[in-house]
C-alpha cells in the first residue's frame, strides 16, 4: 500500500508514538540504517490528495509534523511525498541516509519559527494597475526600506537567541525564518513579544516548526 512520507529524524531521538495522520491513519514509524522515517499508509493517495480534500490533508499533515517537533529535531518532506509502499522505504531512505544524518546532526535539538510582515499601505494598492519605471522605483525602495527597518528590529530584539536568519519577498509580504534552539525557545517567543508593534505593520509569527529551511530533504519516490 502507498506510504504518505512525514519526515525523519536520527533512530536515537526518542521515538514519538500514538499520532493520528492523514485520513485518519496512525501514524508508524521505520528504522532504516541511522534514520527514522515516519509515514502513514494511505489506500487512494489521488482521492486524499486532489480535489477539495488536498487541504484537509494538509492541514493534518502539518499537525503531525507540530506533534513531533514539539518532541524531537525532524527534517520534513515536501508535501506530498508518497512511497510506493512500506518495503521501499529503505530504498527511498538509503540512497539519501548519509545526507540526512549530516543535515539532522548540524540541526541538533532545533526548529524554525516563521514571521510574516505584511503592511497596511499595500492593503490601499492595485498591484495590478500599470505604473510607470519611475513610481516602480519609488515603490521597490519603499519596500526595500521598510523591510531593512523590520529586518533590524527582529535580529535586535533576538540578539543572541537565533542560530540563522532566512527569508524572501512574496508579492504583499515578507517572509522570515529563525533557526531557534529547543532551550531558547521561550525566550525567544517573549523577546518578540516585548518588541512592540511597529507602526502600520502586521507581524504574524508561527511555530514552532521542523527546520526545513534550514535542511531540506527529497520528494518520495
Amino acid at each position: 500500500m502507498p506510504s504518505l512520507l512525514y519526515c525523519v529524524t536520527l533512530v536515537h531521538a526518542d521515538p514519538v508514538a500514538n499520532l493520528i495522520g492523514v485520513s485518519d491513519q496512525p501514524v508508524l514509524s521505520h528504522d532504516s540504517g541511522d534514520v527514522r522515517v515516519y509515514w502513514s499508509e494511505i489506500a487512494d493517495p489521488t482521492a486524499v490528495l486532489e480535489g477539495p480534500t488536498r487541504r484537509a490533508s494538509e492541514l493534518k499533515y502539518k499537525q503531525v509534523l507540530r506533534e513531533i517537533v514539539a518532541r524531537v529535531t525532524p527534517v520534513a518532506f515536501p508535501f506530498p511525498a508518497i512511497g510506493p509502499d512500506v518495503d521501499a522505504l529503505d530504498a527511498i531512505i538509503g540512497e539519501q541516509e548519509g545526507r540526512f544524518v549530516d543535515t539532522l546532526t548540524r540541526l541538533g535539538e532545533t526548529f524554525q519559527y516563521e514571521l510574516i510582515a505584511s503592511w497596511d499601505a499595500d492593503d490601499r494598492d492595485d498591484l495590478a494597475r500599470p505604473i510607470s519605471g519611475r513610481e516602480y522605483l519609488a515603490r521597490r525602495q519603499k519596500s526595500e526600506a521598510r523591510v531593512a527597518a523590520i529586518d533590524s528590529k527582529l535580529k535586535t530584539v533576538t540578539a543572541g537567541l537565533v542560530r540563522q536568519w532566512r527569508s524572501r519577498q512574496e508579492r504583499r509580504s515578507h517572509q522570515w525564518f529563525a533557526l531557534i534552539a529547543r532551550n531558547d525557545r521561550e525566550r525567544f517567543v517573549r523577546a518578540l513579544r516585548n518588541a512592540g508593534p511597529s507602526e502600520g505593520v502586521h507581524l504574524r509569527l508561527s511555530g514552532p516548526w521542523p527546520p526545513s529551511e534550514f535542511g531540506r530533504v527529497p520528494e518520495g519516490s
